[in-house]
């Protein structure tokens, strides 16, 4: 899930002060990208290449793009240690929280971005010091498919018992009711603090402090254990082939109407509308909690070394894509993302968009930070590979609890 941008050269400021154009002569100033990528923005690289070259005709980036969710904290972590940092670092706004402590990301004056929605902002402040830029956001929960509920006559289920009924529903009429992949690591990752998220953080804001204080547990919390319990109720509801499958066929499938539902981000319609135009899609969030939310995350988000000779020019460069107006519509476009930046808007409209604005209407949205703060990305992929090993019925669910409990200390920052 996860990474970079940019497409188009139009330079229509939205609300944030021009940059001066960069006007060099002399040798070329080379600045080393190390992006954390989604498999929506693959590709995108070359689009920013051609923006920035029209803007700064002797700045060259070189380009080292990893999958966010299986290499980027391990590729930077092995940068760290060789004391080779790159310049300029694009990941997740969860990123900022993992390495601001690392002494790595420099400070970035906010006067150039005050466009930017402030609560984007604040997922990449720390201690009042801001370290990095956000970009666009995803929004999670599940995709439906709304020609096969009203074929069905099902309703959006709001409880765990309602969500019981259109399975079986789904099942009698021979339809897989989920659309899943278990091939990737981080897709277990995610739905699981999907579910964490809405059946313990979005109420509690001090659960992960207290767990690394040994005041909870995963053994005792029962609804922590009712969380990672989902993750087996989806695999035994999609099929058989899932393990083996990527996110790619599984996206195929769903857009083709092989499945009722997907636990997914607004991430995988990119995938979808090269298949279907034809389905009508929605999205609600995961009937599990007191009150479910469609979860938001700050995606894709710029950081700069606190070592590089070039922070300046860094952060002009910074503000230049983020107030130009038609290269931000081209990439929310592309990647079926939302923009965060005031007096911009998706230069499209995506199946689930009446479902967003409803949900975002009546406040039943969360972000995701309010999850990922508590549990870091290491502690969750650790998490995930035990998961998946129970999921399998290589260890017991106990196994997985005590795992996380012995883990705790490697749960925060």
């Amino acid at each position: 899930m996860i990474a970079i941008l940019f497409g188009g050269c139009g330079t229509e400021a939205v609300g944030l002060p021009d940059t001066e154009q960069v006007q060099t002569v002399g040798d070329e100033i080379v600045l080393s990208v190390l992006a954390g990528q989604s498999t929506s923005d693959a590709g995108i690289e070359d689009m920013i290449d051609d923006f920035l070259a029209e803007k700064y005709p002797n700045v060259r980036l070189e380009w080292e793009c990893v999958d966010w969710g299986e290499s980027f904290d391990s590729q930077l972590r092995g940068r760290i240690a060789a004391g080779d940092v790159p310049d300029i670092m694009i990941g997740k706004a969860q990123d900022v929280a993992n390495y601001s402590g690392e002494g790595i990301l420099a400070q970035i004056k906010p006067e150039q971005f005050a466009a930017i929605d402030p609560s984007a902002m604040e997922t990449v402040t720390v201690d009042g010091n801001i370290y990095g830029i956000p970009y666009n956001a995803w929004y999670q929960g599940v995709i439906y498919n709304k020609e096969i509920f009203d074929r069905l006559e099902l309703k959006v289920p709001q409880t765990q018992e309602e969500l019981d009924d259109v399975v079986a529903a789904c099942r009698k009429n021979n339809i897989t009711p989920f659309a899943a992949h278990f091939q990737e690591n981080w897709k277990v990752a995610n739905m699981t603090m999907q579910f964490l998220t809405e059946e313990v953080f979005a109420d509690d804001g001090g659960w992960g402090d207290r767990f690394r204080d040994g005041k909870v547990s995963f053994c005792k919390d029962e609804g922590v254990q009712r969380a990672l319990r989902q993750n087996r109720y989806i695999c035994e509801n999609t099929w058989s082939d899932a393990w083996i499958i990527d996110q790619y066929e599984s996206d195929k499938r769903f857009a083709e109407g092989e499945a009722a539902m997907y636990l997914t981000g607004t991430w995988s319609l990119q995938s979808v509308d090269q298949y279907t135009n034809a389905a009508h899609f929605g999205i609600f969030p995961y009937p599990l909690g007191k009150n479910p939310k469609l979860i938001k995350e700050i995606n894709m988000t710029y950081m700069m070394s606190s070592k590089s000779e070039h922070q300046q020019l860094i952060q002009d460069i910074f503000a230049k894509l983020v107030s130009d107006k038609e290269l931000m519509q081209e990439i929310l476009g592309f990647t079926q993302t939302h923009s965060i930046v005031k007096g911009i808007e998706s230069g499209y409209q995506s199946n689930v968009q009446e479902d967003i604005d409803r949900y975002e209407e009546t406040g039943s949205v969360v972000g995701a930070e309010a999850g990922n703060i508590q549990l870091i990305w290491k502690f969750q992929s650790g998490l995930a590979e035990e998961t998946m090993k129970w999921m399998k019925d290589e260890t017991s669910f106990q196994d997985i609890l005590q795992y996380a409990d012995d883990h705790a200390d490697e749960s925060g920052k």
